[in-house]
């Protein structure tokens, strides 16, 4: 009789069937919240990022869900006082690096999310640490005719809020401009030449790289790494030093330059 209940136990268990495991992941890019007052009208830097990785996570066939950054803003500003809190946390961390996980905590809770990914992006020189908006140095050096080497500064990290820790983080860095240190426009078909570029520069190296590693996460086994050998300065876990890219990927495939993003396992 027993050997029987075992037998139908475990018919019960093959025949049943298996619940795929989705992680909710709230994605705030540090300028969520922010009035859109740059002159060309662009979407900023961590919000373009923002929409490919969320794009990436909602493409993963149910491993990762994400609301959209409409859905955030919309649900947002139906609560004042969950607005201001996750302003105040945005702004603290897009400033100081520094985390306020019991207002992260708020946010993830409302969106019924346990892991929350925080992404900022700014222009900085090798002068000074002064974090400024990639188009606000775009038209300061177009009208005052500036040749400065400039670097587009990204910063991401996934926290769970649950455990109030750091599950994975990382920095992307970007040279702005061409070889001559020139980061302009003089009209507006030039100022929407570099916004196609980052936009590539967010879609085939940065979102991917951070979709991935975060996919790793979740799903250790999920994805596979891949078999090249990594030749840039990483900085540490993983630090990408690369200029905008200036074609498709097609191109780069044609030029042997990697797009998509290398994979870490030591963090």
């Amino acid at each position: 009789m027993k050997f029987l209940i075992k037998c139908f136990v475990i018919l019960i268990l093959l025949i049943s069937p298996v619940r795929a495991i989705t992680f909710d992941v709230l994605v705030l890019p540090a300028d969520l919240l922010n009035q859109k007052e740059n002159y060309y009208n662009f979407d900023e830097v961590s919000e373009i990022i923002a929409n490919d990785i969320i794009t990436d996570f909602n493409n993963s066939r149910g491993k990762i869900k994400s609301p959209d950054l409409y859905e955030v803003r919309a649900k947002l500003n139906q609560n004042q006082e969950l607005k201001k809190t996750v302003s105040e946390m945005l702004e603290k961390y897009k400033n100081t690096n520094k985390l306020d996980y019991t207002a992260i905590k708020q946010a993830g809770n409302a969106f019924s999310c346990k892991s929350v990914l925080i992404i900022s992006s700014y222009a900085v020189t090798n002068k000074n640490s002064i974090k400024r908006g990639v188009w606000e140095v775009l038209n300061i050096s177009s009208v005052f005719d500036i040749s400065y080497p400039y670097r587009l500064e990204t910063s991401i990290v996934l926290l769970d809020t649950v455990n109030d820790l750091v599950m994975w983080s990382n920095n992307y860095s970007a040279k702005l401009g061409a070889n001559d240190n020139i980061f302009a426009a003089k009209n507006y078909a030039q100022a929407n030449a570099e916004f196609e570029k980052i936009k590539l520069y967010s879609k085939s190296i940065v979102a991917p790289a951070a979709s991935q590693n975060i996919l790793l996460r979740f799903f250790p086994k999920a994805i596979r790494p891949i078999d090249k050998k990594i030749e840039d300065d990483n900085g540490g876990a993983l630090r990408y030093e690369r200029t905008l890219p200036e074609g498709s990927k097609e191109q780069f495939k044609q030029e042997n330059i990697p797009y998509s993003g290398d994979m870490i396992y030591g963090i």
